[in-house]
């Protein structure tokens, strides 16, 4: 896997400026479930402290998903939406027992670092690819194996136009096998989500979310970079 010939240490420090510090999404139907008046950061500080915390039940459980939605922007709100008279994702998984034993046994996979409990997170309805990383990513924090986001920018740094298409040519485990080797480089931590977030800043800076053209072409950090990106891309 190739990696990106980028400056990590900015665009892991861009991250917590530009995306880090942005007001969490919301709308109509998210308010009736969470009401969180802060960033992105803060939102994540939420989540940690919960997931780190002794006490996880239903009720923890549930807040945990709504500020995963909130941290995850504009692209989570389907999770909150009903059409045609039928129960948005977000109901059904608090009164559905199976989906939400489902959903549990995705935290035990994730919290013991196992990658596997992204198809447990996908087999409930209204949760895709993308999500599922980031529900894995944040239940794994304290595993001695955490896990990592991987969603159509990280795809697109990496060079592949969709999800489906990076994972079609690299595992999920050997994607964080290789962050966690560049994390040691870059870090000296070995944490590989300072890499995701690094690609992160980078692609968002660059580039448009479903990597179909330029979201800023004009020259700036690692713009040589872009544009060897922007060839295999577009």
């Amino acid at each position: 896997m190739k990696l990106p010939s980028i400056d990590y240490k900015f665009w892991l420090y861009d991250w917590s400026k530009s995306i880090g510090e942005q007001k969490i999404y919301t709308n109509k139907n998210m308010i009736k479930y969470i009401i969180f008046d802060g960033n992105i950061n803060s939102c994540t500080n939420e989540i940690f402290s919960i997931i780190k915390s002794d006490k996880i039940d239903n009720s923890s459980v549930l807040r945990v998903i709504d500020l995963i939605y909130s941290w995850g922007g504009k692209s989570g709100r389907m999770f909150y939406a009903s059409s045609r008279g039928q129960l948005s994702p977000r109901e059904d998984l608090e009164i559905n027992e199976e989906a939400l034993i489902k959903y549990m046994k995705g935290i035990e996979l994730a919290m013991s670092g196992n990658p596997d409990s992204i198809e447990y997170f996908c087999e409930i309805n209204g949760i895709g690819k993308s999500y599922a990383s980031k529900h894995a990513y944040f239940w794994s924090l304290n595993s001695s194996n955490p896990l990592i986001i991987v969603d159509s920018k990280i795809a697109g740094s990496l060079g592949y136009k969709t999800i489906n298409s990076l994972l079609n040519n690299f595992s999920y485990e050997s994607i964080i096998t290789s962050f966690k080797s560049k994390a040691l480089d870059e870090f000296t931590d070995g944490n590989p989500s300072n890499v995701e977030r690094a690609l992160f800043a980078f692609h968002n800076h660059y580039f448009l979310n479903d990597n179909s053209g330029w979201k800023n072409n004009i020259e700036n950090h690692d713009y040589e970079e872009a544009l060897r990106l922007a060839k295999t891309l577009f």
